[in-house]
């Protein structure tokens, strides 16, 4: 299901909305044929009210579940803007040091920045392993503060508060990884998809005379919960797809870094 996220959102809301939709009318033509409306309206009343509660219960839960997504969703992005901007602090920061120690910190501020883009952001969409080459230039940044005798800077202030950002900067970068890697548990999908399946199935023991207009509500009731599952799911994959969170933050800094190292 994952090639629905790399396709425009219009094109696969259309295929689940018309795979959902066939499915469903489907099953309730099965219905119909082995029982007439009259014998299903005997039930109304009760089925009504039971539904309704159902209904209440599981808009809790979807309205929980979507929230909690989509908080994700957006704490992972503004992860991606601190990575960056902890970068950039850096990267500017080193115009305090001697110029030997700022070009070794600049140079491998600039080449992990480049990694991420080129290399970590492709495999991240594929929630894949970090590759090797991202790691050992994550490495020479922090080799590069490390070498550093404290004793012989003229900025020791500077250099501490350098320290702070790049330890800073390892965190935000640990946790946009971790957040390219979680999902929502299989248990709670288990109980949204069993909850929209019993949602859409109960429609199918009410009865009307003009049978095309339970298809048509049964159809509306059928592509919101599909809508909404969907809605979830690209959530929980912020870093893949069609609506994948951007790396335009990292590509904007590297531009400036490019150009700075170049003058």
């Amino acid at each position: 299901m994952t090639f629905l996220l790399d396709i425009h959102p219009v094109i696969s809301f259309l295929i689940i909305a018309v795979v959902s939709v066939i499915i469903s009318v489907s099953g309730l033509k099965l219905v119909r044929r082995k029982v007439n409306h009259e014998s299903l309206r005997e039930n109304h009343e009760v089925a009504g009210f039971i539904f309704n509660a159902f209904e209440l219960i599981y808009a809790v839960l979807i309205a929980f579940v979507v929230f909690a997504t989509w908080s994700s969703y957006d704490e992972s992005e503004k992860n991606v803007e601190m990575e960056a901007n902890k970068l950039s602090d850096m990267f500017l920061d080193a115009n305090a040091f001697s110029d030997t120690l700022r070009y070794n910190i600049r140079s491998a501020i600039t080449e992990y920045t480049k990694a991420v883009v080129d290399q970590e952001w492709p495999m991240m969409q594929k929630r894949d392993k970090v590759p090797q080459s991202v790691l050992e230039s994550l490495r020479k940044v922090w080799a590069a503060y490390q070498k550093v005798d404290v004793k012989n800077i003229n900025n020791p202030h500077m250099y501490d508060e350098s320290l702070r950002q790049l330890n800073s900067m390892s965190e935000y970068r640990r946790l946009r990884w971790l957040a390219s890697r979680k999902s929502t548990p299989n248990v709670i999908w288990l109980v949204l998809i069993a909850g929209a399946l019993a949602s859409v199935s109960y429609t199918f023991f009410f009865g009307t005379k003009h049978i095309k207009a339970q298809y048509v509500m049964t159809s509306v009731l059928t592509i919101i919960n599909a809508y909404v599952l969907f809605l979830i799911f690209v959530l929980d994959h912020p870093f893949s797809g069609y609506n994948a969170i951007s790396d335009e933050a990292f590509k904007t800094i590297l531009v400036m870094f490019t150009h700075m190292m170049g003058s």
